[in-house]
């Protein structure tokens, strides 16, 4: 495998990322809010605040990092303006 097939296969790799961080980040926020529940003896609206800031966290970054490639990508193109 040379260098470009490398990076080809990271950058695809790094764009199929977003759906285990958006749910495993959510997982570990949810069950670390619900330990903080256990432990300070409350109902469960720690790990559900934890797991829906979690949540608009991933779904804002995804949104941020897919808007600023496609950005790029618009200003990258053979129809792009050029000064």
């Amino acid at each position: 495998m040379d260098n470009s097939q490398r990076r080809e296969f990271s950058k695809d790799l790094n764009r199929s990322s977003g759906g285990f961080e958006l749910a495993f980040v959510a997982a570990i926020f949810g069950g670390i809010g619900l330990l903080l529940d256990h432990w300070f003896g409350t109902t469960p609206i720690i790990g559900l605040v934890f797991f829906l800031l979690a949540s608009i966290g991933c779904v804002v970054k995804l949104w941020l990092g897919y808007d600023e490639q496609m950005k790029r990508l618009e200003a990258e193109g053979p129809w792009a303006r050029r000064s």
